[in-house]
C-alpha cells in the first residue's frame, strides 16, 4: 500500500516539475522580447 502511494506521489510531482519547467522555459522575456530555447536539463526530464 505504501509503495503504491509513494509511486503515485512521485509520478504526480514529476509531472508537475516537467510542466512547470516547460511553462517557465516557454515564457518570453518581458524586457528583451524574445523566447529562449528549452534548456537541455528540461529535455533530460522527459522519457524518450
Amino acid at each position: 500500500m505504501r509503495n503504491d502511494t509513494e509511486k503515485k506521489l512521485l509520478t504526480a510531482v514529476s509531472k508537475l516539475a516537467i510542466g512547470t519547467a516547460k511553462k517557465t522555459a516557454d515564457s518570453a522575456c518581458v524586457f528583451l522580447g524574445y523566447q529562449p530555447k528549452l534548456p537541455k536539463a528540461v529535455n533530460k526530464l522527459k522519457k524518450h
